[in-house]
């Protein structure tokens, strides 16, 4: 049967049945399931229900659901991983196993308010869903932190899945002092330090991460040449003293005009000669994706912030240029991150 001849009906179902097919994931991840079957691969449904601490009727509904979405394969009575689970049976704080916890507890039912949250033009699913009274999600996750803590587990690998191939691709060798805007708990600012033994960074954020990150760097024995400290950057002036500052996965969470207003800062911050890097999802110019691009808008609009989105490439140049900084080029990182990269004019 061809694409067309499938009935309309069956094409949509994976949209408006998308809710199962998370909860069942995220029901056996959360149960290690995955984790048991790497261990025992091939026992059966009571052997699993005894192992999991569940009833057999919840045992053999949860099992018919990871089978038919291919997440187990079961060959006679006994269940195994397929090469889909394999990943999320360990390494539960690196991509993609952290993401769940991440998308269960902070995102699904938040996300919920999508409708009400484009009607009113803000973050209503934060302020539905999520305890605390600060605005936006960051200040929320220090009103929790136990979300705060996975939030920066999922963040931490993220930036680990670009932070090898940005340290390769960008070039630093030019720039002796890195402020990293936004940095979070030194993911990027390590790897950084590793590639460049001759640069320094500071890593300016709110303090509750500033604080975990001075810990962390402390850890990795980089204090000499990495820092952390309190930054609120819509409050603050940057830092001087920096000869290149750096912004990722951080700009795309807000509005235009917050955007050109942190870029003026920057460009207030450095030299003439000064680099500046911007690490954001992609989007490519006619604004047509890829999907990730959408999912980040939504979220951030409906959760995050109230006001932001991907952007393409074309905007971030446009910003750099109304700021005094010259566009120099764009770096792929993967399919779905880019480096826009600028230079103080």
């Amino acid at each position: 049967m061809t694409q067309t001849e499938i009935p309309i009906e069956v094409q949509l179902r994976p949209l408006y049945k998308a809710h199962y097919r998370f909860q069942i994931l995220s029901a056996a991840f959360q149960l290690g399931l995955f984790t048991l079957l790497d261990q025992e691969p091939g026992i059966g449904m009571k052997d699993i229900a005894l192992r999991l601490g569940l009833k057999e009727q919840p045992t053999r509904i949860l099992l018919l659901g990871c089978t038919t979405l291919g997440l187990l394969h079961k060959d006679g009575a006994g269940y195994r991983n397929t090469e889909l689970t394999k990943p999320l049976s360990a390494n539960f704080d690196e991509s993609p196993a952290s993401f769940l916890p991440w998308e269960q507890q902070g995102i699904y039912r938040a996300m919920g308010w999508f409708y009400e949250a484009l009607k009113e033009d803000t973050n209503v699913g934060l302020h539905r869903e999520i305890q605390g009274t600060a605005p936006t999600l960051y200040g929320r996750l220090a009103e929790n932190p136990e979300l705060e803590s996975t939030f920066h587990t999922m963040m931490g690998a993220v930036s680990r899945l670009a932070g090898e191939e940005l340290a390769q691709k960008l070039d630093l060798s030019g720039y002796t002092h890195l402020l990293d805007v936004g940095g979070g708990t030194a993911v990027n600012a390590s790897t950084l330090a590793a590639r460049w033994p001759e640069l320094r960074i500071t890593i300016g954020d709110l303090p509750s991460v500033s604080a975990a990150a001075t810990e962390k760097i402390a850890e990795l024995g980089l204090a000499e040449r990495v820092s952390a400290v309190s930054l609120d950057a819509f409050e603050e002036e940057f830092p001087t003293g920096c000869d290149a500052v750096l912004f990722a996965h951080f700009l795309e969470i807000w509005s235009a005009d917050r955007i050109r207003a942190l870029l003026a800062k920057a460009a207030r911050a450095l030299e003439p000669g000064g680099g500046i890097f911007v690490v954001t999802p992609y989007q490519n110019d006619e604004e047509t994706g890829p999907e990730r691009s959408a999912y980040l808008s939504a979220y951030f609009h409906t959760i995050a912030s109230g006001e932001g989105m991907v952007y393409t490439g074309r905007e971030y140049e446009e910003w750099f240029t109304e700021a005094g900084f010259e566009p120099a080029g764009r770096v792929l990182l993967g399919a779905d991150t880019v480096v826009i990269c600028g230079v103080r004019k």
